[in-house]
């Protein structure tokens, strides 16, 4: 398990005070009306269109391959649409981390609670098989208020930003455990005593840690460990995701049932399971997803680079 970050006279050192304002600022907006913060979200999303050219870049060649057949100009849409996402994504950092709970509650559409319920009634663990949407961090906030969830997680290099990064998230659930992404023995632990876990197998973590298997069509580099965890702890993978309303008046958390046939005793097979439902969830809200990441970035020994 991972340490809790304590506050010490180190993280007031001047390499931190931009962090320090950084979120100060942050937390001031986040007190700001919900559709003002939702207006301001998505016209940063469009400056950053415009600004950042190598994540553009890069969003721009995972939406040609994972949707050939979107014509080029519905390729462009879903891009701006994404980046327009994304914008948002730090207002609802800011909101998830310093707003009232309060005034976040009414914002949560809930969807399928009963299948978490059974479960928890049970006092049986889950590995709950997340991906990485833009509404992954809010998403949380929901989560961890109707549940005790804890998270596969990695300590951030800016010791401040991750002393206010997990006071934000404890400040739902003090409960929640934070447990290394390395730390494997944690995470069974965790899942043997009836514990929920959030994990996202959806990012190239590289060859060592990886194994190919196909997601929209192409073989990708997809986290090896995800069934291994599952046949260790002996606990079933049950599906998550969450969106925006298309009003963008709030968010929906809809909790899904156990996906059927993991783990199989053939760890390709489950592999190419895992990535067909990542698939699908990604298919239902495209724009939200994390594309501004080298999702392809480990190709087949032979296979040049899809980026330039």
């Amino acid at each position: 398990m991972v340490n809790a970050p304590l506050f010490s006279i180190e993280l007031l050192h001047p390499r931190y005070w931009l962090t320090w304002l950084a979120f100060g600022v942050l937390a001031l907006l986040a007190q700001l009306p919900f559709k003002w913060q939702m207006w301001m979200g998505r016209k940063l999303g469009r400056l950053l269109y415009r600004l950042v050219k190598r994540r553009r870049l890069i969003a721009e060649r995972n939406i040609e391959l994972c949707f050939p057949e979107y014509s080029a100009s519905q390729q462009r849409d879903l891009v701006i649409r994404h980046f327009e996402s994304n914008g948002l994504i730090l207002f609802e950092m800011g909101m998830a981390w310093f707003m009232p709970y309060w005034r976040l509650r009414k914002r949560f559409v809930v969807k399928g609670k009963e299948h978490w319920d059974k479960l928890q009634d049970n006092q049986q663990g889950a590995l709950i098989i997340g991906l990485h949407m833009a509404t992954l961090e809010i998403a949380n906030v929901g989560a961890n208020r109707l549940f005790t969830m804890s998270v596969s997680y990695r300590p951030h290099n800016n010791k401040a930003y991750d002393f206010i990064q997990y006071r934000g998230r404890i400040r739902h659930n003090a409960a929640a455990k934070t447990i290394a992404r390395h730390d494997i023995r944690g995470m069974v632990r965790t899942l043997k005593q009836g514990g929920l876990l959030w994990y996202a197998p959806d990012q190239d973590y590289g060859r060592k840690v990886s194994k190919f298997a196909p997601w929209f069509g192409i073989e990708t580099a997809t986290l090896a460990m995800t069934p291994k965890l599952l046949k260790m702890a002996k606990v079933p993978a049950l599906a998550v995701m969450y969106y925006r309303l298309p009003d963008f008046s709030g968010y929906v958390l809809d909790f899904r049932e156990v996906i059927e046939g993991l783990p199989s005793g053939d760890d390709a097979a489950d592999l190419a399971l895992l990535n067909r439902h990542i698939e699908a969830c990604v298919r239902e809200k495209p724009e939200e997803y994390w594309w501004v990441h080298r999702r392809f970035k480990t190709r087949p020994e032979g296979q040049e680079s899809f980026y330039k």
